[in-house]
């Protein structure tokens, strides 16, 4: 993501937490006072996939977690997201709407979306956007809230089919369905006393909130966990199936992305979302999950689907622990 894209945040986005964050706070402790009415029902994870134990603490994520409620993080990102977009319109390296790549690219975000909402009931409020940027990089940004920044480096540089980018927009959909950006944003190094922190101050926070002025610095330098890289890899898979894209697509995909990219070093898109052979042997094990689904999905059965890249349509069906 270009550097300037790091530097459009400022005070107003303190004032947007301070704004939105009271509300909600208040709310939220109103609801931990009142006797509950209904059993809360268990979120859904992807198979394969054990979260953290709520009592372990990874810096300041675990206080960044807790303490930003998901309808605060989700405006606090949507307006970081405004002002990356306005940043690159003002720039002139904003691609238009009627771009014809950014139309192609958004409508598969329009495919997918129908099939996330299983993943995250908040996605029913959400608006779905995605904006390129003209850039040499090779990252895309996804936010909750349903943003999606992406590099014109991307479609440059990797000349990625449908079924490619069906699988890679429906990968960065998961981690904004998951929140895997507030993991970042939470462990950001932030000033050692409560008073270099307004806001940490005002609330009596034991341990400050990330220095918001550094979020679009955290965001461009994103690096996502193994954990956080399989459940992105299995919620994604599900949401390309549901929606008609080929799911072996995912190995030619992350195979051409480190193929291109592991060269940027910290800048590149493998970086960001680390990629080995034991990820690549996951990948094809959880072929025999997806395909069905896929089958389904475009009428068919999966025995008569032609090989993909040299990948059978038929896979065995493994239960990942």
């Amino acid at each position: 993501m270009p550097a300037e894209f790091a530097k459009v945040l400022g005070t107003a986005a303190a004032g947007l937490l301070l704004a939105c964050a009271a509300p909600v706070l208040a709310a939220s402790e109103a609801a931990a006072a009142a006797p509950s009415a209904a059993p809360t029902a268990a979120p859904q994870h992807a198979a394969g996939y054990a979260p953290a134990q709520p009592g372990v603490q990874y810096g300041n994520a675990f206080a960044f977690r807790n303490l930003i409620p998901s309808p605060v993080l989700e405006q606090i990102t949507t307006a970081q997201y405004r002002q990356m977009v306005q940043a690159a319109a003002q720039s002139h390296t904003l691609l238009p709407a009627d771009n014809a790549r950014v139309r192609r690219l958004r409508g598969f975000v329009d495919r997918l979306a129908p099939y996330a909402v299983k993943w995250n009931d908040r996605v029913k409020g959400w608006h779905w956007e995605l904006n390129v940027v003209r850039s040499r990089g090779t990252r895309i940004v996804g936010l909750p809230g349903g943003k999606l920044l992406v590099d014109s480096g991307l479609l440059d540089r990797l000349r990625l089919n449908d079924n490619e980018w069906g699988v890679l927009l429906a990968h960065e959909m998961a981690h904004a369905l998951r929140e895997h950006a507030r993991e970042g944003l939470g462990d950001m190094r932030v000033a050692a006393t409560l008073g270099a922190n307004p806001i940490s101050s005002l609330y009596g926070l034991t341990e400050p909130l990330p220095a918001l002025p550094d979020i679009a610095q955290r965001l461009a330098a994103l690096r996502y966990g193994p954990t956080d890289e399989t459940e992105a890899d299995v919620i994604g898979g599900d949401i390309a199936a549901r929606a008609g894209f080929d799911p072996r697509a995912a190995i030619t995909l992350w195979d051409k992305l480190a193929a291109a990219t592991r060269g940027d070093r910290a800048h590149g898109f493998i970086y960001a979302h680390p990629y080995d052979k034991r990820r690549r042997q996951d990948l094809l094990k959880r072929l025999g999950d997806w395909m069905p689904v896929y089958a389904k999905a475009i009428g068919k059965r999966v025995e008569t689907l032609p090989p993909y890249a040299g990948i059978s349509a038929v896979q065995r069906k493994t239960r990942l622990r």
